[in-house]
């Protein structure tokens, strides 16, 4: 899943209003949940009232869902012309707004308003607000993973550590850093919203040969555009810093929407504690001990699924997978597994989380008619 608020038209940022002198930065440490190593959540403050913030590296600018906006008042102001990983996206508005994520205040900040229900509905929980790159900007971010915290300090404030940094580089309104797969060096958008490993424009693949002699399947990509189909594989060879990962779970998407041709994702990133300098076009990257001997997480079962009510809906059957192999559709919903009936109200990662389990494993599902299937699980990428 993605939602990258990657471009705007031409003169879109300097036609916004100006608006009031933001608040400073305060350098303290707050606490984030790691949900299913997929995203950074943690609470927030929006014009006063209480929400649930995702922290969005790949997203240009600070985003608040349209429906959560109108709920709390916020005073929409003229149309932005802006696009995702697969397109255009449309009814997008500038609004004006205070932010307060622990002690992060920025007051009069500017915002875009867009309908990101496509995206909760997957995930099967609020996606309110994300903190995208306007933050970034003004703050050193520092994420520890291990420790589920995370610090904004201003950067005149700023201590840089005794390791060496790794570069930064513009990407149009983004950032991105240099990642080899393959040996061949490509600059990939640094994405704390990518809650995959890499996702990579499939026409730069098939040039450099990426795919060749690969397992392939496909995957469902969901951004505030839409929904597509990828293909799925999984790399070897795929170095970020001085650290090389096998098996890395690779997403190739035609026509990526960005200045750069990939997009490395939170399922590489949060093997490092991260010191994010925008400003100074650096970061530092430490892995954590387990960082190449960790599992990837991959989905064995070939099934993407969305929670509705107490059931999970199929989205989508990968090709080549056990699912397919055994017959299941789009469309079809499953009510029970292993006996156990979905709770009404679990989010996808968490009622849906079996798909990730290891090989081998078998797993008894109920359907809405009330007939029962068994699926194996298996690698198929």
């Amino acid at each position: 899943m993605r939602f990258l608020l990657a471009a705007f038209a031409a003169g879109a940022l300097l036609a916004a209003p100006v608006h009031a002198p933001r608040a400073a930065l305060e350098a303290r440490s707050l606490a984030f949940r790691f949900i299913l190593e997929r995203q950074i959540v943690f609470p927030m403050v929006i014009d006063g009232q209480p929400a649930e913030a995702w922290l969005d590296s790949g997203a240009s600018v600070s985003v608040v869902d349209s429906a959560f906006a109108r709920r709390i008042g916020l005073e929409l102001g003229a149309p932005v012309n802006a696009h995702g990983v697969g397109g255009q996206v449309s009814d997008v508005r500038w609004a004006q707004a205070d932010l307060l994520a622990g002690d992060l205040a920025m007051a009069g900040r500017h915002v875009v308003v867009m309908d990101l229900s496509a995206v909760q509905r997957k995930l099967g929980r609020p996606v309110e607000v994300l903190l995208g790159r306007d933050v970034f900007d003004k703050a050193v971010v520092d994420i520890d993973f291990q420790a589920q915290r995370i610090r904004l300090t201003p950067r005149a404030d700023f201590a840089p550590p005794a390791a060496d940094p790794l570069p930064l580089q513009h990407s149009g309104e983004l950032r991105s850093v240099p990642i080899a797969v393959g040996g061949v060096v490509t600059p990939a958008i640094f994405d704390l919203g990518n809650a995959g490993g890499l996702l990579i424009d499939r026409q730069y693949a098939d040039r450099n040969g990426f795919l060749d002699g690969h397992r392939l399947s496909t995957t469902l990509g969901v951004g505030a555009e839409g929904a597509r189909e990828d293909t799925q594989t999984a790399l070897d060879g795929v170095k970020l810093g001085d650290t090389q990962f096998d098996g890395v779970p690779t997403a190739a998407t035609p026509n990526l929407a960005s200045e750069a041709p990939a997009n490395v994702g939170l399922q590489l990133l949060s093997r490092f504690r991260l010191t994010i300098d925008f400003g100074g076009d650096r970061i530092w990257l430490s892995p954590y001990a387990d960082a190449q001997t960790r599992p990837f997480r991959k989905n064995r079962a070939g099934l993407s699924l969305a929670p509705d009510a107490g059931r999970l809906v199929v989205d989508h059957v990968a090709r080549g997978s056990p699912a397919e192999r055994a017959g299941w559709r789009a469309g079809e919903a499953i009510t029970a597994l292993d006996g156990r009936p979905i709770p009404a109200g679990f989010a996808a990662s968490e009622s849906g989380g079996w798909v990730f389990g290891p090989a081998g494993r078998t797993v008894s599902l109920t359907l809405a008619d009330g007939q029962t299937r068994k699926l194996t699980l298996a690698d198929y990428y």
